[in-house]
């Protein structure tokens, strides 16, 4: 039953289309052969450098998405002795566009006045690093950009945002094809 939901949950937060991703893997290291998985230290100076979206809400709200989509991929948290390695980045940049003429033409300067068409935003980029414990190698990344402030302005809710971002970057993530053996009990 749990899966049904969390794939109907994936299905909903799927289908926003604001936030883009991408996703890149090391051949070598196919990551459908690993299981068990643990979140790496977080990084200090990473936190301090901003806290705005360095936080305990936010960390809670992301390793929580992440747990649950990997649950449903077959992919088990393990305290201890983990195959892979979870990292995750956060990047905000400011950027700029030059925005097309409201009214389709141009009438020149001496009619509509001087105006500037520069539309000023923040892009906001959650990065995913799947690493391979024992080697230290970067094995999967999945990362979603989207302009802030437009996301914002559709959907207040973090949670639902973070959620989204998660959900489209492991959407291509591949299930684990490693399986725990079955107990049989003796008697």
């Amino acid at each position: 039953m749990k899966k049904v939901f969390v794939a109907w949950v994936i299905f909903l937060y799927g289908c926003s289309p604001e936030i883009r991703t991408y996703s890149d893997s090391d051949k070598e290291y196919p990551v459908q052969n690993y299981r068990t998985y643990q979140w790496a230290q977080e990084n200090e100076r990473e936190w301090q450098s901003n806290p705005l979206y360095y936080n305990q809400l936010t960390d809670k709200r992301i390793k929580g998405a992440v747990n649950d989509l990997l649950a449903v991929k077959g992919y088990v948290l393990s305290d201890s002795a983990a195959e892979l390695s979870l990292r995750y980045h956060i990047v905000v940049e400011e950027r700029s566009m030059l925005a097309p003429d409201p009214y389709g033409y141009f009438y020149g300067d001496s009619w509509m006045g001087l105006r500037e068409n520069i539309f000023k935003y923040r892009e906001g980029t959650l990065i995913l690093d799947v690493v391979n414990t024992q080697t230290r190698d970067l094995i999967w990344r999945g990362w979603a950009v989207a302009a802030i402030e437009v996301v914002l302005y559709d959907v207040k809710n973090t949670d639902v945002i973070i959620k989204s971002a998660i959900t489209k970057i492991l959407m291509n993530f591949p299930e684990s094809v490693v399986r725990t053996p079955d107990t049989v009990t003796v008697r």
